[in-house]
Order: structure tokens, then sequence, then C-alpha cells
């Protein structure tokens, strides 16, 4: 009976070592997969950017190539060609090209099957994989007309030999990295040395019109030396029934233990992700607002629950003349990086349409071509407003925002301008301008929606609420908004919050 029990705890110390480590690395190669889905954000951002550069400029070759000119070249840039091209009725036009010349990109003739596979707007699609040499080409098309495509040979590392990232998400792996929903071997794109092995454990992370299958296997026990030679070590000192029972209770709290630090730290690295997030979402706002003369302005972004995902709550200013400049405040519906994603993409569409002279209304009329929320699932409120400071006029355009409140020595009051339908619900949509005057010395403050609103409790009770807080004698813009932020913000609020306050001073 002694022998039955020790090689029966034998066995299931075995099974229960697989096991772990099969739990382990699946933990592992999950939490790879999500920073590589992040990686690969940083390849279709570029090209979607300069996409939206390039229908928003009219196919301005200059400043396409200063959207992506440091972003293509030799290693480690991430493309080593790029090429514009407008989709005419005659056929594709080249309009410019940086780097290497690919074959997809070498005349009018080779690229046309390029635009008829392309399925979407504003969606990377992956061409082709060529393997001497080796080569990965993807394409997106910008929303509008003209139609204009960029083409980009993406940069992979040389004999496919991968560079394992320090993130601790990666180490202790060996890993592959294929093209395509299985692992062909023809489809990969790099690996380690040597490359996943054994037991292995994929996720597949959505790359365009295509996905990356990732294929990792531990290089070392993942759980510590001792979790492989347990089955020896019980049989060793298993001599005594009790004994081994004993060592054995041990060994599993210590698992235990070793799963719970395990669960820190991986709640640990997603905090460390998210503060990442919130640092490039905090590097696409103004750090700097412009200086117009009689005027002062001031901006705030609070970031909401510290458990939420990151938002799209953005605010802008662009100075037009030494007499005017044109604000921006709004808020992508959603979390997360995608909503994000979308901001940026309003964000520098907005500076793009105000520096080629667009006035609000026209911006707001382009916005809806960029946006669906049946194809993107977000939609945008976004409020503009263009200030004549010298003639002391402020003119609204509306998409589906909170309005905006002035402040007098009269009071604080809503300047209700008719709110149009939100970027993404309507497309090709005209959005009717109102100007109102503004009293000297008197502030407007514009604000999203994560200052008002509060779980259980009615709009109109937060915008109450705000109006009451400043209704008092008007105050320089930076305290206004230091009062605003510690009055109304709080625990209770989930949501971020973006604010720009303006006060005329002659």
């Amino acid at each position: 009976m002694g022998a039955v029990v020790i090689a029966s705890l034998a066995w299931l110390s075995g099974v229960v070592s697989s096991h772990t480590q099969s739990h382990l690395l699946s933990i592992q190669t999950d939490a790879a997969g999500v920073l590589l889905g992040e990686g690969v954000s940083l390849i279709q951002t570029p090209l979607t950017t300069a996409a939206a550069v390039a229908q928003a400029s009219h196919g301005d070759v200059a400043a396409v190539e200063r959207s992506i000119g440091t972003d293509v070249g030799a290693q480690p840039r991430l493309f080593r060609s790029f090429s514009l091209w407008e989709l005419t009725a005659r056929g594709p036009v080249r309009l410019m090209e940086l780097g290497q010349r690919t074959p997809l990109s070498a005349s009018a003739t080779t690229f046309a099957p390029v635009a008829s596979r392309i399925r979407a707007p504003q969606e990377l699609t992956v061409l082709h994989l060529s393997s001497s040499p080796l080569r990965l080409d993807c394409a997106l098309e910008a929303v509008g007309t003209p139609t204009y495509v960029v083409l980009a040979d993406v940069a992979l590392p040389l004999g496919r030999h991968a560079i394992v990232p320090r993130s601790p998400a990666f180490r202790d792996l060996e890993f592959a990295l294929y093209l395509g929903a299985r692992p062909r071997p023809n489809r990969l794109l790099e690996a380690t040395s040597p490359p996943a092995r054994g037991a292995t454990a994929s996720v597949r992370v959505p790359f365009g019109t295509t996905a990356l299958d990732f294929v990792a296997s531990a290089r070392r026990p993942l759980g510590g030396g001792l979790l492989p030679a347990l089955p020896w070590i019980v049989g060793a000192v298993g001599a005594a029934l009790l004994v081994a029972a004993a060592i054995t209770t041990q060994w599993l709290m210590r698992r235990r233990q070793t799963a719970e630090l395990l669960a820190r730290e991986n709640l640990r690295l997603y905090a460390e992700q998210r503060s990442i997030s919130e640092v490039l979402q905090d590097a696409l706002l103004p750090k700097l607002l412009p200086s117009v003369p009689g005027i002062a302005l001031a901006a705030r972004y609070v970031p909401g629950d510290s458990t939420a995902d990151i938002g799209g709550d953005w605010y802008d200013v662009v100075r037009c003349d030494d007499r005017s400049f044109l604000f921006a405040i709004g808020d992508v519906s959603g979390r997360g990086v995608p909503a994000a994603s979308i901001m940026a993409s309003l964000h520098y569409a907005i500076r793009a349409y105000a520096a080629q002279g667009d006035h609000a209304a026209a911006i707001l009329h382009k916005l809806t071509s960029l946006l669906d929320v049946a194809r993107d699932g977000h939609f945008a409120t976004v409020l503009l407003g263009h200030v004549d400071v010298p003639g002391h006029r402020l003119t609204l355009v509306n998409a589906g925002h909170l309005p905006p409140l002035v402040v007098s020595a009269g009071g604080a009051r809503f300047v209700h301008v008719a709110p149009g339908a939100p970027i993404g619900v309507v497309e090709g949509l005209r959005y009717v301008p109102q100007t109102v005057h503004v009293a000297p010395g008197a502030s407007v403050l514009a604000y999203t929606d994560g200052l008002v609103e509060r779980r259980g409790e009615l709009l109109d009770a937060g915008m109450a609420r705000l109006q009451q807080v400043v209704s008092v004698v008007p105050e320089a813009p930076e305290r206004l908004l230091d009062r605003v932020i510690q009055t109304l913000t709080s625990d209770a609020a989930f949501d971020d919050v973006a604010l720009l306050a303006m006060r005329w001073t002659e």
C-alpha cells in the first residue's frame, strides 16, 4: 500500500507540474500577445496618419513626407519603402516614393492589383510576403475623394532572427511569429534561435486584413527549478507516507504563493502598460496654448477612474492670425486604444483643415467622412469655436457636444447652439454656425461630459451644479479651472475630463 501511495503521489506530482507549466506558459503567451497587439498599432498608425494628411492636403507630397519621413529608411526604422498613389479614372498615379523601390510600386501596372485588393478605407491591407528578399508589403486607403492609397514595405528582421524585447512578458520564452491563421514555414516572419519547440501555446493577434500567429514555448521551467524535479523528490523522500504527504502539502502551498506573486506581477505589468498609454495620450494634447493678444487661455485634462481604460477626450487651440483663433473640444465614444486612435485622427484632421483655411462649419462637415459608427464602432461629439478677439465675437458649431458656459459679471449662462448629429452618425451633414457677443472681461468655459455626468443622476443636475460653481465674479482662466476641477472632479467621476477656458482681457 505504501508503494502504491508513493507511486500515485509521484505520478500526480508529474501531472500537476506539467499542467502548471502549461498554465503559466499560456498566461505569459497571452501577456506577450497583448504587447504584440500594441506593437501592431505602431505599424498602422503612421500609415493612417500619412493617408489622412494626403487626403487633407489634397496630395501635398511635402506634407506627407513630413508626417512619415522619419519612419522610412534603413533599419531600425518601421518601413524600408513608402509610396503614395492617387487612384484616378485613367488609373493609379504615383505621387511620391521614399526608400527602396519594391516590385509592387515599380509602375502603375504593378500597382493596379493592389488597389483592387483593398476592401475598405482606413483598413490595413496585408498584400504580400516575399522570401527572397524578405519583404512584407501593406497598403492603406484614405477616406474621401480623390482617393489616395499609401503602400509600404514593413521592415522585417534580417534572416527572420527575432530580437527578444526586454518586456518581462517575453522573458523565458522561445517563440516564432507567423503571418496568417496557421503556423506555416513559408509564412514565418521572425523567430528566436532556437524557435518554439516542445509544448507550445499560441495566441492570434489581428493584423489588418489578416492576423499574426504567435507560437511560444518555455525556455526553462516557468514555475522554478523545483517544479519538474518534484516527482523525483516525492519518490526519494516518500519512504514514509506521512512525511511524503507533509512535503506535498508544503509544495502546494509554495506553488499557490508563486501563482499569487505571478498574478500580482501581471497586475503590475497591466498597470504599467496603462501608464504608458496615458503618457501617449497626453502627448497628443498640446503642451502650450498659443498666445493671442487680448485674451488669456488655459486648459486641463483630468484622467478618470484609474481602473478604467484610456478615453478619447481632447482639446486644441489653433491660431488663425493676430486677431482670431479656432478652438476644439471633443469626446470619442468608448474607451481604449481604438477610441484614442480615432481621437488622434480627428485631432490632426481638424488641425489640417484649419491650416488650409477652412471655417468651423466646413471642418465639421469634412469630419463626417472620416468616421462611421457602423464601420468603426465609435462616434464623436465635437464643439468648434472661432474667436474674434477684438470684435468680442464667438462663432460656435456643435456636433452633439454639451453647450459652453459664458461667465460674466451678470452671472453664468449656457450658450445653447443648435446641436447637429455627432461625428460618425450622418455622413455629409452640414452644421449651422451661431455667433454670440461676449462682454469685455467675460470668460468662456468648454468641457467634456465627464465633468457633469454622474451615474444614477440626471444630466441637468450636473449642468446646474457646474453653473452654480462658476456663477461668481469672472476670474483668470487658470484659477477658474482650478476651482472647477477641485469642486466637481472626485472619486465619483468615472470618465475623463477635458476643459478649455478663455477670458477677454481687454
